[in-house]
Formats: structure tokens, C-alpha cells, sequence
């Protein structure tokens, strides 16, 4: 909710190049089914005054029923409401102006007819409407930046010749995270920039829903097959090495698909149990070694390949590393 709120004020001032000022509004009062579903805040453009509503279920959000819902409210001017979301269907947003309610979408489409103002997010490129989850690569651009690896604004281009992919797919990467809310996306000349919203710890947790295990598969192999490889070592292998957790009974090493791919051909054997001198390699949907920190797999790939492990050791293990890089 902060970077959509962050998100609106920036957009908002940018569109209409007026002052824009954005501040909670105290909701004790609300019946819970309403403070479950609206948060509220003023929002002041120019001189003119709104109640924003930002809506926390969009996919129940119907324009008759929050017209009554509001109703119900005796602090709010149903003439002076805003509605404000990450997205709305089309034919929702068409109803609001039917009713001639104001609405923000940051980045999509403002309508204020208090102000004589509608701007449409221009067409041509197809993004998507919204992410949720984002593509390997596009998760590898995002703990890029949270490793400080990105520190001013880059192009796709930049990103492109850093990370090893192509600059179309970066420029995938830039839309998702553009539609998400978690990156700024600015056009300068006919290049593309990037710039993340927020800090580390704020983008993470607003990135976090949408991240995803890099593990496709976990294979054991023998252990000495893979002196030549010079893999990093992950899972347990590696939290043990950034926290208090004990080290576990095999190794385990990380290796992108295309990597394991061409370990196949060497015809490598897979053990299907337990063995002496055995190890477990991880199949990852990226290539661990763009974010290796230190020799090991990065922190952040590493919890999320371990944050659905049950075993209480394991989550204090992942809390004690992640407050060393958040």
C-alpha cells in the first residue's frame, strides 16, 4: 500500500504538473467489512480536495455497491471520492465515468472530472495489465538491485549486456516491474530507464507475492563429478555458511537448466538414494552465478528457496541472514 501511495503522488504530479499531497485518514470508526476492503486517505491536487479510496480487494470491487458502501460513511462527499487501484477491468473503469466518479490507476489512466482530466496510458507496446509472478528473468533484474548492483538508472540495453540476456527480454523485465509498482519507468530520448521505488526492505516485501522458488528439480550425483564444474553452493550448504545452522549430512550445489543440460551429455549419473560421497545439485530456472555473493548463491534466492521449509532451525536461519541484507 505505501509504494501505491507513493506510486499515485508521483504520477499525480507528473500528469497534471500540479502539487500534489497524499495523507492517511484515521479509519477506527469504519464497520470492519468496509475497513477490510477501503483504505482512505485525503488527497489534495492543486487546490482541489479529494477522499481517496484505495481498494483492497479489487476483484470484488463493484462501482453500485461502493457508491453505498460510502454512503455509509458520514465523514465522505460522495462527490469528492477518488478511487485509486493497481488495476480494473475496462468495463469498470467505463461504469466510474459513466457515473462520473474520479478514478487513478498510476501509470494506465487518471480520470478527475473535478480538474476537466483524463489521460490514457498510451498504446503501442503491449504490457501486461498486471504480474503475478514474474519471469525468471525479471526476478534476476530485481535481487540485481537489492544486491546494489544497480545504483543509478540503466537501460535495458545496460541490463542487457550485465545479466546476459537479450534486450527485449530486459525490456519485458522493465514492464513487469513497471505494472507491479515496484520500479519507475522513464523514457528519455528512445531510451528506456529503470528506476526502483522505495528501499531494499520496502521493495522486497512488495515484491515478495510475486517471486518465485527457483528449484525446478533437485538431482543427486556423485560428488566428484563435478570438480570441473566450479558450482556455488546452495540450500542448506549455504545458509549454514550465513548463519548459526549446523551444516547439513550432503552438499548442495546450484546450476542453471542450460548449465544441467549440458552436464547431461556427459552422460552423469544420477543416484535416486542416499549415499556416501554423493551430493545434491539444484536445478535453477536462472543462472545462480549472475547473483553469487561470496561464492555461495545469493541470499535472497536462497530464501526463497527455503522459506516454505517447515522446520523452525531453518526459518530462525533465514530471519538471522536476511536481517544482514535488509
Amino acid at each position: 500500500m505505501d509504494l501505491l501511495a507513493k506510486n499515485l503522488e508521483h504520477y499525480l504530479s507528473e500528469v497534471t504538473w500540479l502539487k500534489v499531497a497524499l495523507d492517511p485518514v484515521i479509519s477506527s470508526g469504519l464497520p470492519y467489512f468496509l475497513s477490510r476492503q477501503y483504505a482512505l486517505y485525503k488527497l489534495v491536487i492543486g487546490r482541489t480536495s479529494f477522499t481517496a479510496v484505495f481498494l483492497l480487494e479489487e476483484d470484488e470491487f463493484k462501482p453500485a455497491q461502493f457508491i453505498k458502501h460510502m454512503r455509509q460513511i458520514p465523514s465522505i462527499d460522495v462527490d469528492e471520492i477518488c478511487v485509486v487501484a493497481l488495476s480494473l477491468p475496462t468495463y469498470v473503469r467505463k461504469r466510474l465515468i459513466e457515473k462520473g466518479i474520479a478514478f487513478v490507476i498510476p501509470k494506465v489512466q487518471m480520470y478527475l472530472p473535478a480538474l476537466g482530466m483524463e489521460l490514457r496510458a498510451r498504446t503501442g507496446r503491449n504490457k501486461p495489465l498486471s504480474v503475478e509472478r514474474f519471469s525468471p528473468a525479471t526476478q534476476v533484474v530485481l535481487i540485481y538491485w537489492l544486491l546494489g548492483r544497480i545504483d543509478v538508472s540503466v537501460t535495458p540495453l545496460e541490463l542487457s549486456k550485465q545479466l546476459g540476456y537479450s534486450a527485449m527480454t530486459m525490456g519485458r523485465s522493465l514492464d513487469e516491474l513497471e505494472v507491479s509498482h515496484i520500479a519507475d519507468v522513464k523514457r528519455v530520448g528512445r531510451e528506456r530507464l529503470i528506476n526502483f521505488l522505495g528501499d531494499s526492505k520496502t521493495v522486497w516485501q512488495e515484491a515478495l507475492p510475486r517471486l518465485r522458488n527457483p528449484v525446478s528439480r533437485t538431482v543427486r550425483i556423485a560428488e566428484k563429478n563435478l570438480e570441473k564444474w566450479n558450482l556455488l553452493p546452495a540450500g542448506l550448504t549455504a545458509l549454514s555458511n550465513r548463519s548459526l545452522l549446523n551444516e547439513p549430512a550432503y552438499i548442495e550445489y546450484a546450476l542453471s537448466r542450460d548449465a544441467w543440460k549440458i552436464m547431461e551429455k556427459t552422460d552423469i549419473e544420477q543416484i535416486p538414494v542416499e549415499e556416501p560421497g554423493t551430493c545434491l545439485l539444484q536445478v535453477w530456472c536462472y543462472d545462480p552465478k549472475i547473483l553469487g555473493v561470496e561464492g555461495y548463491v545469493d541470499p535472497f534466492s536462497l530464501f526463497l528457496s527455503l522459506k516454505d521449509e517447515s522446520d523452525e532451525r531453518i526459518e530462525m536461519a533465514l530471519e538471522e541472514m536476511m536481517e544482514q541484507y535488509l
